[in-house]
């Protein structure tokens, strides 16, 4: 599943992908986690590296996201 952003559309579509693991490419690069929530200008993602982290991301820098 994919969802392309050219504006800020976080909500719009995404509530399948709670809890699921997906990649979100930003123009600085692609992260991959669990997406744990979103709001209207927000996606937190917990990356699952060494130790858990969750990352905010805001919307306007969200190129794409999609289910891996």
């Amino acid at each position: 599943m994919m969802k392309s952003c050219s504006c800020c559309l976080c909500p719009e579509g995404l509530e399948p992908l709670l809890d699921r693991k997906v990649k979100v490419a930003t123009k600085c690069g692609d992260i991959t986690g669990i997406l744990r929530a979103f709001g209207e200008t927000f996606l937190e993602v917990e990356e699952d590296d060494f130790k858990t982290v969750l990352t905010v991301i805001q919307c306007e820098k969200v190129c794409y996201i999609r289910q891996i």
